[in-house]
């Protein structure tokens, strides 16, 4: 389905203009900004949800302008389902300015104006886009810093939830839902198929465990009736159980966001996972926005280089598809991965051998 995306002064980025599609790549040098790009859409999401004090309280506190424009505010502009929405932050972060636009319909300039316009609907807009505007936006997750060790040892505490949280520490309890929820289940069945086929050798099936309010699961071994205990599993195969989750936990139409999914795995898996990305986001209509440094998933896209994104602070557009800056039929004679850092996506300090000045 994909979304527009316009981000000018907002901490590492100066300027960036987005609009992916599919599953896509963000690569770049350290700082550049992809992760940054990842949460500001988390920020529209909780500026929604629980209002703009909390959610800048919850982006890490008022600094909020990049440095090099210290004095200019922060403007945020996202569009999907012909719906844009612009929300622009003062440099001294005191309150947020909305505008929504849709078609002929333009709202006033004021804060909170989608919150007003979702509680009380203006008969201009179309309110069943409007109504896919809010699901997608709603639903937004930012996946990182995978919180592993707690799940090994203290497992996911049982609710009703059924999407998977943003460090992923609701896991185990997520998968059991879908497991025994018939419209559902058909994400827990892609979620352990796919660990089937990217490791092949480990996973074969696994089970719940309960005790008390927690939840945690054992692993089966191809072939085998004697279990592992989740903690003894590897940090690759509980990465990617939480990577799969992640993009089953998006709504169809919706936007997820993944930092560094490659980490733990082998290249095996890594094409695994890609593969099944590709997959769920074709039949959901995803857009999928993975960070990465990894040179084995670059190699995944050798065929769709418009689908990756090169970040790089030096420039003045800061976000740039990867066949704007390299001839596509150049490109097609290279590995993706070998090119990374040498030809793209330079970390200032090396030389173009990789190596330090």
């Amino acid at each position: 389905m994909g979304f527009h995306l316009k981000i000018t002064n907002y901490r590492g980025i100066r300027s960036v203009d987005f609009n992916p599609d599919g599953v896509c790549l963000l690569v770049g040098p350290n700082g550049s900004g992809k992760s940054t790009l990842l949460s500001a859409v988390e920020l529209l999401r909780n500026t929604f949800v629980r209002g703009f004090e909390m959610a800048i309280n919850m982006a890490g506190g008022p600094w909020i302008t990049n440095f090099d424009l210290p004095d200019e505010p922060a403007i945020f502009e996202i569009e999907t389902s012909d719906l844009r929405w612009e929300l622009k932050i003062p440099a001294d972060s005191s309150v947020g300015m909305e505008k929504v636009t849709q078609g002929d319909f333009a709202s006033l300039v004021g804060n909170s104006r989608l919150k007003s316009l979702h509680d009380r609907p203006d008969p201009d807009i179309d309110y069943q886009k409007f109504e896919n505007f809010i699901r997608i936006l709603r639903q937004y997750r930012n996946y990182h810093n995978y919180d592993l060790w707690r799940l090994r040892k203290s497992g996911s505490q049982a609710d009703s939830q059924a999407e998977l949280q943003n460090y992923g520490q609701n896991a185990f309890s997520v998968l059991r839902n879908w497991h025994t929820s018939r419209p559902l289940r058909e994400r827990y069945e892609f979620v352990t198929d796919t660990l089937r086929e990217a490791f092949p050798s480990f996973f074969g099936e696994l089970d719940f465990e309960s005790a008390g309010q927690t939840v945690t699961i054992r692993i089966y071994p191809p072939g085998s009736d004697t279990s592992v205990p989740i903690y003894f599993a590897s940090n690759g195969l509980l990465s990617a159980m939480l990577s799969l989750m992640a993009i089953c936990s998006a709504p169809d139409g919706g936007i997820v966001g993944i930092d560094e999914p490659e980490n733990g795995l082998h290249p095996y898996a890594i094409k695994m996972l890609v593969n099944a990305f590709r997959e769920r986001a074709e039949e959901r209509e995803l857009t999928v926005l993975l960070a990465t440094h990894s040179r084995f998933t670059l190699n995944r896209f050798k065929k769709e280089p418009h689908r990756v994104y090169v970040m790089d602070q030096k420039e003045k557009e800061q976000l740039v598809r990867l066949d704007n800056i390299r001839d596509p039929e150049w490109l097609k004679c290279f590995s993706l991965g070998d090119l990374y850092g040498n030809d793209f996506a330079i970390q200032e300090g090396y030389s173009e051998t990789g190596g330090a000045e």
